[in-house]
């Protein structure tokens, strides 16, 4: 950790000195960094928090903008998280905007050179110098294909995977030590959120990725004339290149207010609803942020999906959850839903199962006479995440991601039509995968692992416990024990202890001097009379006691 710092010291202090400037300094202090401010700012700093005039979740939006495009892209994680912070800061996170000052055409058209070994001309038969949308991880230009095909050609930005990187690798100290600090960084987790990030903006930077995610829905609905996904053009596309089909139709705003026959709101509310459900419980890959920028629609009540960079996934399992979450709902089945929760979560060991229970009955209780018409998905996605929580249940990122895109398909399609209900639309998904499970191949495939995973395990056991008895014969066993509070006690003691050696300085200092005046006043020393001798003990000391005081006020704990 202390070569990490040294490594990236000057990013460090970058990030101390804004965390300090929104009214965080406290936290500077309490974790020990705040000896990498300079002296004037530990001077005249605020460490209390408590003369911040902003909302702090408006501190943080403005402190994650300031502090670049890792942390604008931690932040818009975070705004997905209502399940782990309140929802007046995650409204606050979701203003981030992910734009950035375009990057000068010769830097692109030397990355598109480097990376085809030809001149962007021999490339492409036409490039647009000017760009499309300009990120912080990339640029999007459109070009035409040397056999005509209209495409959108995304760039990644050059040293962003090292840019990234080194603050991930900081991102990771702050948590560790934010977690032995404060309780709440170990209630939400806050090192697996990190390494949650760090995942998510890996994959995002990875243009294979993307592009084998976007062919997947490409060739799902490559039979379906109403839904459009861009192709991918491989040939076109490397690791810093991404080259796809260019999609271009109407935007929502204008659908919103269009009159024409072309279009039947309707029709389109319905369809785009069963496709995103398709994505997700059939094909097992979905659009993880389809909000309007990233749709188009086209006459005949076509919809066009872009941008595919955020993802989730569902695997067998996570579809049937979620399938019986809906049935639970559609039930009013407590039971059911507190199974599944439990089966779709990490639970913590102390969950007090009764009121678990007793907040999904209430939960249960207000909706189930209603009809679905009248049931948002956003109200119920919204009091599922108060209830896990209220009792520190985490929930995976894919499902967070899944509510969130729910979410945001509802705003659209209730502009659209406030008759579509997403609920009565993904019952028979829900009821076609609970079926599924009643399959009688599926029965037995599952019963052939569950019986293959049992034996697998069992030939584990016994070398496991010959290991474990080997090192409690021979004496090896350590105990590890685990105190969050050590790191404070430790800082206090430090405290202690530097107080105590400034009174010490401050008494010898006293009976140095007292000394010296004694010696001059009464001594009858001809040649050290002489001398200025009180004058050059005070300065030597002055000079000392100011190296030490320096030292003790430079570590933040007098």
């Amino acid at each position: 950790m202390i070569r990490k710092r040294m490594r990236h010291i000057k990013r460090y202090r970058e990030i101390v000195a804004v965390l300090v400037k929104y009214g965080f300094g406290y936290i500077v202090k309490d974790v020990g960094l705040f000896h990498l401010l300079s002296l004037p700012k530990q001077m005249v700093s605020d460490f209390t928090g408590k003369d911040s005039a902003k909302p702090a979740g408006r501190r943080i939006r403005l402190m994650l903008e300031e502090l670049g495009p890792t942390f604008i892209k931690l932040g818009q994680l975070l705004s997905l998280r209502t399940d782990i912070i309140p929802e007046q800061i995650a409204d606050e996170l979701r203003e981030l905007q992910d734009s950035v000052t375009p990057l000068d055409i010769n830097v692109i058209k030397g990355i598109i050179e480097r990376e085809f070994s030809d001149p962007v001309s021999e490339v492409f038969a036409e490039f647009d110098e000017q760009c499309l949308a300009a990120a912080s991880i990339a640029q999007v230009h459109r070009a035409v294909l040397k056999t005509g095909e209209e495409v959108v050609v995304k760039i990644r930005r050059p040293d962003i995977e090292t840019i990234v990187g080194n603050d991930v690798e900081i991102l990771w100290d702050l948590a560790t030590l934010v977690d032995k600090r404060y309780g709440w960084a170990r209630d939400i987790h806050l090192c697996d959120i990190v390494e949650e990030f760090s995942q998510a903006i890996q994959s995002e930077m990875d243009y294979f990725r993307e592009g084998r995610n976007t062919e997947k829905l490409y060739n799902y609905f490559s039979n379906n004339e109403h839904i459009i996904i861009p192709k991918v053009y491989w040939n076109y596309s490397t690791k810093q290149v991404l080259t796809l089909e260019y999609i271009n139709g109407m935007k929502y705003s204008r659908l919103i207010g269009s009159d024409q026959k072309d279009f039947n709101k309707k029709v389109i509310s319905e369809r785009l609803v069963r496709s995103f459900l398709d994505q997700a419980l059939v094909v097992g890959i979905f659009h993880g942020d389809p909000h309007p920028g990233n749709l188009f629609f086209f006459p005949g009540n076509k919809i066009g999906y872009i941008d595919f960079g955020q993802v989730g996934t569902l695997n067998e399992d996570m579809k049937h959850h979620f399938a019986d979450l809906i049935i639970g709902l559609m039930r009013g089945d407590t039971d059911l839903l507190f199974r599944t929760i439990c089966l779709m979560s990490a639970i913590p060991d102390n969950l007090d199962d009764y009121q678990f229970k007793a907040d999904l009955e209430m939960m249960r209780d207000k909706y189930y006479d209603l009809p679905f018409k009248e049931i948002h998905i956003g109200m119920v996605i919204h009091d599922v995440f108060e209830i896990t929580k209220k009792h520190h249940i985490r929930i995976p990122k894919n499902y967070i991601l899944l509510g969130k895109a729910l979410i945001t398909l509802e705003g659209i399609i209730t502009r659209l039509d406030d008759r579509i209900s997403i609920l009565e639309l993904a019952e028979p998904y829900g009821q076609k995968l609970f079926l599924q499970r009643l399959n009688p191949g599926y029965v037995s495939k599952t019963i052939l692992k569950r019986v293959y995973d049992a034996f697998e395990d069992s030939w584990q056991i016994p070398p496991l416990l010959k290991k474990t008895l080997t090192r409690l014969y021979k004496g090896n066993t350590h105990v590890e024990m685990k105190l969050p509070q050590l790191e404070l006690l430790l800082s206090k003691l430090d405290r202690v202890a530097n107080r105590i050696s400034f009174s010490i300085i401050l008494l010898a200092f006293s009976i140095i001097l007292a000394g010296l005046i004694l010696g001059e006043s009464f001594g009858s020393h001809p040649f050290l009379s002489s001398l200025p001798l009180l004058d050059i003990a005070a300065i030597i000391m002055i000079f000392m006691l100011i190296l030490i005081l320096f030292a003790i006020f430079r570590s933040g704990r007098f």
